[in-house]
């Protein structure tokens, strides 16, 4: 109970120390402009392939905030009625580009966390920078893609091999669990990669958990609110859509930032512990 205690007390004092609030701003400011470009590359790119829109809002509905899928349906309805590879390759000029930012601006949250100065190598950071936003959006894509497709895929399957039915019910159980997977390692990965070196595993994983629960939870609540109580369109009009959204980035924003202050505050009491000589 006391070491609770300790625990909410370090992390009130790093929320502030930290300038949680401030970092959690700027991470969605970054996010918000990666919105916009990622949804020009992904609707020119679904409008070439001509994939199913309405599947991906409907698994997108099921852990965002409505506002927020109408933002998406929109952009997906609207720029993809005409399919153009050079809107396709300027959306992902910029989907790299100012996720790199956001990614940039979350390491550096990341590294404070753990008491980390500047990066020791620019450029090896800067490569570490890139590869994870290249694998990152890839994550989300081919999370998307087996959402989306996979029913059709797995008809396709039962016809042409007989699959027996318990597989497509299996996968419909899965696939949930399946993304929640994909979006725990990727965390975990931001986490790992802003280290100057390798990390133990029981330094990165708690926090990785926590924020994950934490944004799904926060997620339903705040979809929940939305819903039944802060009626944003009705007071604000058109505008009250960017509202919501600009509350659940910044929320999303700061969920991320304090999963990593709360492994720096494990480690902290950890080592507490070890000064004093105390069995872990």
């Amino acid at each position: 109970m006391r070491t609770a205690a300790r625990c909410v007390r370090l992390m009130v004092r790093r929320f502030f120390q930290h300038k949680v609030g401030v970092q959690s701003a700027a991470l969605a400011f970054y996010l918000l402009f990666m919105i916009f470009p990622f949804l020009i590359f992904i609707s020119a790119l679904l409008g070439l392939l001509d994939l199913n829109v309405t599947a991906i809002l409907l698994v997108l509905g099921e852990f965002l905030p409505r506002e927020v899928v109408d933002i998406v349906q929109a952009y997906l309805l609207h720029v993809g009625q005409e399919p153009n590879v050079r809107l396709m390759l300027f959306g992902l000029f910029f989907s790299l580009w100012f996720p790199m930012r956001a990614t940039s601006a979350l390491m550096q949250a990341v590294r404070q966390a753990y008491h980390l100065g500047p990066p020791r190598r620019e450029i090896v950071h800067w490569l570490k920078t890139l590869i994870y936003t290249v694998m990152l959006i890839l994550t989300i894509a081919v999370t998307l893609a087996f959402m989306t497709v996979g029913d059709r895929l797995l008809s396709w399957l039962m016809v042409q091999f007989r699959l027996p039915v318990f597989w497509a019910e299996l996968w419909r159980r899965l696939r949930f669990p399946a993304a929640g997977t994909a979006g725990y390692f990727a965390l975990f990965f931001l986490y790992a990669l802003s280290q100057d070196g390798v990390r133990p595993w029981r330094e990165l994983w708690p926090g990785t958990a926590a924020a994950l629960a934490a944004w799904l939870g926060l997620n339903w609540l705040y979809a929940e609110y939305v819903e039944r109580f802060a009626h944003y369109s009705l007071l604000y009009g058109s505008i009250g859509t960017v509202i919501v959204l600009l509350i659940w980035l910044n929320m999303t924003a700061m969920v991320l930032i304090l999963g990593a202050e709360f492994n720096g505050t494990l480690l902290s009491l950890r080592n507490e512990r070890e000064k004093r000589g105390t069995p872990q």
